[in-house]
């Protein structure tokens, strides 16, 4: 990377982490994209380089920090298919958690285009039960396409009960349930 593209990240890093700071805390309707370029301390322009309009930034915002996880699954081959699952779970629950409530709205209001973390999620998910599959953890003729989006249905309510409760609903407990519920008709006995 040569340092005109180094400068260009550091540019956009600094102006997503200032709009993520200035929205968790006000609310994105509260928020505009000059406190945004105030706060990351860069050119008003700088922010339309990168951005069309301030509801633009959710996804970038969202997307570091859920960034890492697969990473960190990688790491994971000598875990079980739910443990894999329940980690992903429980790493999802800490972004979401990470990035509050304000921005998580964001995701859920229909104008946005979230398509980045949907496909993200996706992937990541089938990955996961792709792999369980070879490693004869879970049936052959598992439809992962369709157990994939059961998994993300299920991360996606969580995640909105969260928003409606104002945060307050914040059982892990009920993570791990959920999972052992939705893969024990999959699991190879």
């Amino acid at each position: 990377m040569g340092i005109r593209e180094e400068k260009a990240t550091i540019t956009k890093n600094k102006i997503i982490e200032a709009a993520r700071v200035l929205i968790k805390e006000k609310g994105l309707e509260n928020v505009s994209v000059d406190d945004i370029t105030k706060e990351a301390q860069v050119a008003k322009g700088s922010f339309y380089v990168y951005y069309k309009k301030k509801e633009d930034i959710i996804n970038d915002i969202g997307c570091m920090e859920f960034r890492y996880i697969n990473d960190e699954i990688k790491d994971m081959d000598d875990k079980n298919v739910i443990d894999i699952l329940k980690f992903y779970y429980h790493r999802y629950y800490e972004g979401v958690l990470s990035i509050g409530r304000e921005i998580s709205k964001c995701w859920l209001q229909n104008n946005l285009n979230c398509r980045c973390k949907i496909e993200y999620d996706y992937n990541t998910i089938s990955d996961i039960l792709v792999n369980a599959i070879k490693k004869n953890e879970l049936k052959e003729d598992t439809n992962v396409s369709a157990l994939t989006y059961k998994i993300m249905s299920n991360l996606y309510g969580l995640t909105l009960i969260w928003i409606m409760s104002n945060g307050s609903i914040k059982n892990e407990e009920e993570l791990n349930l959920v999972m052992d519920d939705i893969l024990i008709p999959y699991i190879k006995r």
